[in-house]
Protein backbone atom coordinates (compact mmCIF):
# COMPACT_ATOMS: atom_id res chain seq x y z
CA UNK A 1 0.00 0.00 0.00
CA UNK A 2 1.22 3.48 -0.80
CA UNK A 3 1.70 6.39 1.58
CA UNK A 4 -1.79 7.67 2.37
CA UNK A 5 -0.95 10.74 4.47
CA UNK A 6 -1.26 13.29 1.61
CA UNK A 7 -4.62 11.83 0.56
CA UNK A 8 -5.97 11.82 4.12
CA UNK A 9 -4.95 15.45 4.64
CA UNK A 10 -6.45 16.39 1.28
CA UNK A 11 -9.76 14.71 2.19
CA UNK A 12 -9.77 16.49 5.56
CA UNK A 13 -9.11 19.80 3.83
CA UNK A 14 -12.04 19.23 1.45
CA UNK A 15 -14.41 18.05 4.20
CA UNK A 16 -13.66 20.99 6.50
CA UNK A 17 -13.54 23.55 3.71
CA UNK A 18 -9.91 24.43 4.51
CA UNK A 19 -7.50 23.44 7.25
CA UNK A 20 -5.94 26.85 7.74
CA UNK A 21 -6.71 28.25 11.19
CA UNK A 22 -8.22 24.98 12.44
CA UNK A 23 -6.86 22.56 15.05
CA UNK A 24 -6.18 18.82 14.98
CA UNK A 25 -5.38 15.96 17.33
CA UNK A 26 -3.03 13.20 16.17
CA UNK A 27 -3.08 10.05 18.28
CA UNK A 28 -0.41 7.38 17.92
CA UNK A 29 3.35 6.88 18.03
CA UNK A 30 5.61 9.82 17.14
CA UNK A 31 7.07 8.04 14.12
CA UNK A 32 3.62 7.65 12.56
CA UNK A 33 2.43 11.15 13.51
CA UNK A 34 5.47 12.91 12.02
CA UNK A 35 4.41 13.03 8.35
CA UNK A 36 0.86 14.09 9.25
CA UNK A 37 2.26 16.82 11.48
CA UNK A 38 4.38 18.16 8.62
CA UNK A 39 1.49 18.10 6.15
CA UNK A 40 -0.89 19.78 8.60
CA UNK A 41 1.68 22.48 9.35
CA UNK A 42 2.02 23.15 5.60
CA UNK A 43 -1.76 23.52 5.51
CA UNK A 44 -1.29 26.24 8.18
CA UNK A 45 -3.34 24.63 10.91
CA UNK A 46 -3.55 26.80 14.00
CA UNK A 47 -2.75 24.08 16.54
CA UNK A 48 -1.73 20.42 16.26
CA UNK A 49 -2.09 18.42 19.47
CA UNK A 50 -0.13 15.16 19.58
CA UNK A 51 -0.82 12.30 21.97
CA UNK A 52 0.57 8.78 22.28
CA UNK A 53 -2.78 7.49 23.57
CA UNK A 54 -6.42 8.56 23.77
CA UNK A 55 -6.51 9.36 27.51
CA UNK A 56 -7.15 13.11 27.03
CA UNK A 57 -9.43 12.95 23.99
CA UNK A 58 -12.55 14.27 25.81
CA UNK A 59 -10.65 17.27 27.14
CA UNK A 60 -9.13 18.13 23.74
CA UNK A 61 -12.21 17.70 21.52
CA UNK A 62 -13.69 21.14 22.32
CA UNK A 63 -10.52 22.70 20.86
CA UNK A 64 -10.21 20.73 17.62
CA UNK A 65 -11.97 20.04 14.34
CA UNK A 66 -9.95 16.99 13.20
CA UNK A 67 -8.80 13.75 14.85
CA UNK A 68 -6.47 11.28 13.15
CA UNK A 69 -5.82 8.01 14.96
CA UNK A 70 -2.83 6.09 13.66
CA UNK A 71 -2.06 2.39 13.96
CA UNK A 72 -0.42 1.77 17.27
CA UNK A 73 0.14 -0.79 19.94
CA UNK A 74 0.90 1.03 23.18
CA UNK A 75 2.16 -0.47 26.43
CA UNK A 76 -1.47 -0.26 27.60
CA UNK A 77 -2.71 -2.13 24.50
CA UNK A 78 -4.15 -0.83 21.25
CA UNK A 79 -5.62 2.65 21.01
CA UNK A 80 -9.42 2.60 21.32
CA UNK A 81 -11.64 5.65 21.63
CA UNK A 82 -15.15 5.14 23.00
CA UNK A 83 -18.14 6.96 21.56
CA UNK A 84 -19.02 8.09 25.11
CA UNK A 85 -15.66 9.90 25.39
CA UNK A 86 -16.26 11.65 22.08
CA UNK A 87 -19.81 12.57 23.11
CA UNK A 88 -18.52 14.02 26.39
CA UNK A 89 -16.05 16.19 24.49
CA UNK A 90 -18.69 17.26 21.98
CA UNK A 91 -21.20 18.61 24.52
CA UNK A 92 -22.41 21.98 23.23
CA UNK A 93 -20.38 21.63 20.02
CA UNK A 94 -21.60 23.58 17.01
CA UNK A 95 -18.76 22.91 14.59
CA UNK A 96 -18.14 19.60 12.80
CA UNK A 97 -15.64 17.08 14.13
CA UNK A 98 -13.93 14.98 11.48
CA UNK A 99 -12.34 11.71 12.63
CA UNK A 100 -10.03 9.52 10.54
CA UNK A 101 -9.48 6.09 12.03
CA UNK A 102 -6.37 4.84 10.19
CA UNK A 103 -5.71 1.76 12.32
CA UNK A 104 -5.88 -1.62 10.51
CA UNK A 105 -8.76 -2.58 12.78
CA UNK A 106 -11.18 -0.11 14.30
CA UNK A 107 -9.68 2.17 16.94
CA UNK A 108 -12.74 4.45 17.27
CA UNK A 109 -16.06 3.00 18.37
CA UNK A 110 -18.30 3.18 15.30
CA UNK A 111 -21.24 4.57 17.32
CA UNK A 112 -19.24 7.83 17.42
CA UNK A 113 -20.17 8.33 13.76
CA UNK A 114 -23.82 8.63 14.79
CA UNK A 115 -23.17 11.61 17.05
CA UNK A 116 -24.39 14.97 15.74
CA UNK A 117 -21.63 17.00 14.08
CA UNK A 118 -19.26 13.98 13.97
CA UNK A 119 -18.08 12.53 10.68
CA UNK A 120 -16.19 9.27 11.24
CA UNK A 121 -14.13 7.62 8.52
CA UNK A 122 -13.51 3.99 9.53
CA UNK A 123 -10.69 1.81 8.18
CA UNK A 124 -13.19 0.33 5.66
CA UNK A 125 -14.23 3.82 4.49
CA UNK A 126 -10.60 4.84 4.04
CA UNK A 127 -9.83 1.68 2.06
CA UNK A 128 -12.81 2.31 -0.28
CA UNK A 129 -11.81 5.93 -0.86
CA UNK A 130 -8.16 5.10 -1.48
CA UNK A 131 -9.09 2.22 -3.81
CA UNK A 132 -11.14 4.66 -5.91
CA UNK A 133 -8.21 7.12 -5.94
CA UNK A 134 -5.83 4.33 -7.04
CA UNK A 135 -8.25 3.22 -9.80
CA UNK A 136 -8.54 6.77 -11.14
CA UNK A 137 -4.75 7.18 -11.08
CA UNK A 138 -4.15 4.03 -13.14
Amino acid sequence: MFNIAPEVVSIADACLGDLQGRSALLIGPHEQRYQYTQLLRRARMKCIYQEDNAARVSALIPHIQLIITLPAQTVDGPIFIKAADIARGCEGRRTPLLIFDLAPSTSVEELAGLLPAVCLYTPDDINRILTKIEMKAS
